[in-house]
């Protein structure tokens, strides 16, 4: 009996170190990778489809939401059509391991990109956990301003980068 109450207390014990512990060494190893340039290791931590899919999903709504503000004239429809349909390829062909790493480490695509005030800032990010399949990593410049999400699933007991939210 205290056998098998030692198994399961030390299995309980590795669920809960995993569920704890695997969101935060995801998100280092995601950042190490960036930081060190390894296209092999990001295309690893990272679901290139679902990332872009993603994205797309974001231009999409974001097109939508604009038509939406807009008067709604048959020009400002024909315009959002091609606005998201170049949008859609600019994602799939830009979208690489080497964006996702300027991505985790400066912030933003290229650090060109973003506001004059946050470049050159780190970035820190916290782990905001969501069940057992899904984490949130909210990253935060230094002086505060909100950074992008990042948004992980599980992979078998690993996780992958599946998209991202931009500020």
């Amino acid at each position: 009996m205290k056998k098998l109450l030692a198994l399961v207390l030390l299995v309980a014990l590795m669920v809960g170190g995993w569920y704890f512990a695997s969101p935060w060494l995801a998100m280092k190893g995601l950042s190490d990778a960036a930081q060190a340039g390894d296209t092999a290791e990001l295309e690893e931590r990272v679901d290139f489809p679902a990332l872009r899919a993603s994205v797309s999903e974001q231009i999409s709504e974001a097109t939508r939401r604009r038509q939406g503000e807009g008067g709604g004239g048959l020009l400002d429809q024909v315009g959002g059509v091609l606005v998201e349909r170049i949008g859609r390829a600019t994602v799939d062909r830009a979208l690489n391991p080497q964006m996702v790493g300027n991505l985790v480490t400066n912030g933003g695509f290229a650090a060109g990109l973003l506001p004059e005030r946050l470049r050159g800032q780190e970035i820190d990010w916290n782990v905001e956990r969501e069940g057992m399949d899904f984490f949130r990593a909210l990253g935060t410049f230094e002086d505060g301003t909100a950074g992008p999400i990042l948004l992980f699933r599980r992979d078998g007991l690993g996780w992958k980068l599946t998209g991202f939210e931009l500020p």
